[in-house]
């Protein structure tokens, strides 16, 4: 978990998803103004199912179509056999640019960048993302209504389609921050742990240890819903970011894991700010600094890792994506984030924020 030198989050906030806003203008106004030391290549907003983050991983994947009458992404089973072997192929000769993404999120990056060179100060670290193989796999269905996640030739197929997305990502952004971080989403870790999932906890396990032991940058998990962190820790992850409040228990279960994982470097990215606008609507930036150092003190009292450790390797993130929310609210959010990360470093002492 080393390579990042001296650079610790220090509580500085972290984007999750996206943004709505249609203006790719306003976007890297908005990245820029509130993110300037760890700004984010932010998905797009989902107006369309192809621009949804699951679509956008399956970008370049034989026989992905949209179903416009069910309104959801499938896979013509024929197409994918037939074709399967390019992706294979592509993942042999390290050719990232075979998962080159389109479209909104092509548009979005190009205007961040832009405006990125027009700033004084090069950011410290720029963070990508995209969807995990683990979730890919359970909600991408062929035209048969079966998930690829039961067939392991396919598994193996979206992990190289993956390892392939973030080396083209990589690509794009290289040169334009000091330090580069790719967060890899896996909203459906936890259907893993019902009974008619067709992957285990072990297949999960797999599928992850062996995309991110290979990834070019530092890598990070978003997770949600029950994660077993016993298992999640031990992974060649660099980061991983959570809902504070739902993790924070499970999290505390896992104290020698975790104690270990802070112990070698590794950083948490704690989703604070609330992405639902009924929660957002009532939330206070003091209250949410509240929240979040007791629950670094309880951190560091159950893990025996000094509270200050704690709080220099902690990003502020987002309980979801904004992408859902309007864009006033986003930008609340934004701002919201912003206060309470700059009230947080100064109860706790940081500079040179």
């Amino acid at each position: 978990m080393s390579g990042f030198g001296a650079f610790q989050p220090a509580c500085r906030p972290l984007l999750r998803g996206g943004l709505p806003h249609a203006n790719p203008a306003t976007v890297a106004q908005l990245i820029c103004q509130y993110l300037p030391q760890t700004p984010a290549w932010p998905l797009p907003s989902p107006r369309t199912l192809a621009d949804t983050p699951f679509a956008l991983a399956a970008q370049g994947l034989p026989g992905v179509q949209i179903d416009i009458e069910r309104d959801r992404l499938e896979v013509e089973h024929e197409t994918l056999e037939r074709d399967a072997a390019q992706v294979g192929l592509a993942y042999l000769r390290s050719d990232a640019q075979f998962a080159a993404l389109s479209g909104p999120a092509v548009t979005v990056l190009e205007e961040l960048l832009r405006r990125l060179n027009t700033e004084e100060r090069q950011p410290l670290l720029f963070k990508y993302e995209t969807i995990g193989p683990v979730s890919l796999s359970l909600a991408l269905t062929d035209d048969h209504d079966r998930p690829l996640a039961y067939e392991p030739e396919w598994r193996e197929l979206l992990l190289y389609l993956c390892s392939l997305r973030v080396a083209w990502q990589h690509e794009q952004v290289q040169g334009y921050a000091i330090r580069r971080l790719v967060m890899i989403d896996e909203p459906f870790l936890d259907a893993l742990s019902t009974p008619l999932c067709p992957l285990t906890w072990e297949d999960g396990l797999d599928l992850l240890n062996r995309l991110l032991v290979n990834l070019p940058s530092r890598r990070g998990l978003f997770l949600s819903g029950r994660v077993q962190w016993e298992e999640v820790l031990h992974l060649p992850v660099d980061v991983v970011g959570c809902h504070l409040v739902d993790h924070l228990q499970p999290l505390l279960a896992a104290a020698t894991p975790l104690a270990e994982f802070l112990a070698d470097g590794g950083w948490v990215a704690w989703g604070v700010v609330p992405a639902e606008a009924r929660l957002l609507a009532n939330a206070q930036s003091a209250e949410l600094r509240d929240q979040t150092l007791q629950a670094m003190r309880q951190i560091a009292a159950t893990t025996g890792v000094d509270a200050a450790v704690v709080q220099r390797q902690s990003f502020l993130s987002f309980t979801g994506s904004l992408a859902y929310l309007n864009p006033a609210q986003a930008e609340q959010a934004l701002q919201l984030c912003a206060e309470t990360a700059q009230l947080i470093q100064q109860a706790v002492g940081f500079t040179e924020m």
